[in-house]
C-alpha cells in the first residue's frame, strides 16, 4: 500500500463531532452480541480465560475482599502485580524496578496520563498516518494539535519526514505503535526502531509507545520495544491486558522513564488509583504461571483468523482490493477503489447488523476515505464468512 505525503498544515480539525459520534456507535456496538463485530479491537470472549479468572474472583476470602473494597490501593498499583509486571519485563525493557511502574485502567489511560505529563494545550504531537483513532481524539480533547506522518505498511513511521517535521514544526512528544500497529499491522525492524530512538534522545523529544499487540507475534520471538534502545528516558512505555487477558478488567500499566513522578501525580489528580479487587485477579492470574501457555494457544488462534479473514476479502471483494498483511495483532487494513466511500460502507454495513470501522476515523486530513478496518478478533465462522460477503456486495454497489 502506498504511503502519504506529510502535510505541513496544522490545525484544529472540524471532522471531531462526526468522528465522535462514530466512535461511539463502534463502541457501543462492541458490548451488542447481535451485532458482527468486526469494527472493534475485540478479542472474543471464548479466546480469554474467563472460567480461570471467575475462579479467582469467587476464591478471595472474605476478609481479603473486605479489604480490597473498602481501602485505597496504592496510586502506583498493587505491589505484587508491580512485581510480576516487572519480571514479565526482564527480557523486552531496559532495567525496569516496581518503583518504575505506574498501574492504570487499560492502556489508553496509560497514554492519556504520559500525553499530559510530557505535552500541553496548543502542544504539537507527532503520529503515524493512518493512526489509531483514539489518538487523535485524545489530543483534540486536551487541545493540543496532532502532525500525521508518512507511514509505510511494512515498517512504520517515515524517519525522513520525521527528521524534516522536526525542522519545521515545534514538535512536543510523539505517539507510536511500532509492534503490530493499529490499524495497519507493521512490525518496526530492530534498526529502525535503534535509529528511530536515537534520533528522538538527541533531540529531546519524548516517544510514547503504545505496545498492547507487543505479545501478539505470529511467529518467532517477542519483538523488540522502543523503550529497550532508550538512553535517556524518553520513552514513556504503554501497555495493558485487554487483549490478552480481560478488557473488562481494566488493566494496563506505564513505564514512564524520567516522566515518572509527574505520571504517578496525575494518577493521583485523576482518580486516586485503579481498583484493587481487578489488581489483585490479575496478580493471582499471573502467579499461576498458566498466562504464557494461554498466550501460545491465543497467538495461533489469531494468526488463523487473520488468514481467513484476509482470504474471504481476496475470495469476495471486488478485484483490485488491497490488504494488508500483519504477522501479529488481529487486525487488517482495507483499500478498495477510489470511488468507494467508506463511511458509506460503515452506515450500510450498520444496517445489516455488521460493524466496521472506517479508515477516515483514522486520520485528521479526511485520507483514506476508500479504507476500511477489520478486526479478527472472533474464531472464523460461517457467520463471519457471511458478514464478508456482505460487507462485499455492499463494496460493490459503492463501486459501481
Amino acid at each position: 500500500m502506498p504511503t502519504q505525503t506529510v502535510s505541513k498544515n496544522i490545525k484544529t480539525f472540524r471532522y471531531i463531532q462526526l468522528s465522535t459520534a462514530l466512535e461511539g456507535a463502534i463502541v457501543e456496538a462492541m458490548g451488542d452480541r447481535q451485532i458482527l463485530q468486526l469494527g472493534g479491537s475485540v478479542v472474543a470472549p471464548g479466546l480469554l480465560p474467563h472460567k480461570e479468572l471467575n475462579r479467582l474472583v469467587k476464591s478471595i476470602p472474605s476478609k481479603k475482599l473486605t479489604e480490597l473494597m473498602t481501602m485505597y490501593e496504592n496510586p502506583s498499583g498493587n505491589l505484587m502485580l508491580r512485581r510480576q509486571l516487572a519480571q514479565r519485563s526482564i527480557d523486552i525493557l531496559q532495567e525496569t524496578g516496581i518503583e518504575d511502574i505506574v498501574v492504570t485502567s487499560g492502556c489508553i489511560e496509560a497514554v492519556s496520563l504520559c500525553l499530559q505529563a510530557v505535552a500541553n494545550p496548543g502542544d504539537t504531537i507527532i503520529v503515524e498516518s493512518p493512526t489509531y483513532p483514539w489518538f487523535l481524539q485524545m489530543i483534540e480533547a486536551f487541545n493540543m494539535l496532532a502532525l500525521e506522518l508518512p507511514t509505510d505498511p511494512s515498517t512504520g513511521i517515515d524517519l525522513k519526514s520525521l527528521e524534516t517535521a522536526t525542522q519545521t514544526h515545534q514538535i512536543k512528544a510523539a505517539i507510536l505503535v511500532p509492534n503490530f500497529h493499529n490499524p495497519l499491522g507493521f512490525l518496526m525492524p530492530d534498526k529502525k526502531k535503534k535509529r528511530l530512538v536515537t534520533f528522538m534522545n538527541e533531540k529531546k523529544i519524548p516517544i510514547i509507545e503504545n505496545d498492547i499487540h507487543g505479545d501478539l507475534y505470529f511467529t518467532g520471538q517477542r519483538p523488540s520495544t522502543l523503550q529497550s534502545f532508550d538512553k535517556t528516558g524518553m520513552v514513556l512505555y504503554c501497555n495493558s491486558f485487554s487483549k490478552t487477558l480481560s478488557p473488562g478488567l481494566r488493566i494496563g500499566w506505564t513505564v514512564p522513564g524520567s516522566f515518572l513522578d509527574r505520571v504517578r501525580q496525575l494518577k493521583i489528580n485523576t482518580g486516586i488509583a485503579s481498583p484493587g479487587i481487578t489488581q489483585h485477579v490479575v496478580t493471582e492470574y499471573l502467579k499461576g504461571g498458566s498466562y504464557e501457555r494461554h498466550l501460545r494457544y491465543l497467538r495461533t488462534t489469531l494468526r488463523n483468523q487473520v488468514n481467513g479473514v484476509a482470504l474471504s476479502v481476496a475470495r469476495h471483494f471486488p478485484k483490485g482490493t488491497r490488504i494488508t498483511a500483519p504477522r501479529g495483532g488481529l487486525m487488517l487494513w482495507i483499500e478498495m477503489d477510489g470511488k468507494v466511500d467508506g463511511l458509506k460502507v460503515f452506515h450500510a454495513a450498520m444496517e445489516r447488523g455488521i460493524s466496521i470501522l472506517p479508515g477516515s476515523m483514522c486520520s485528521s486530513t479526511r485520507q483514506y476515505n476508500n479504507c476500511i478496518r477489520i478486526s479478527c478478533g472472533f474464531p472464523w465462522d460461517e457467520k463471519i464468512e457471511n458478514g464478508i460477503k456482505a460487507l462485499a456486495e455492499i463494496v460493490a454497489i459503492e463501486n459501481s
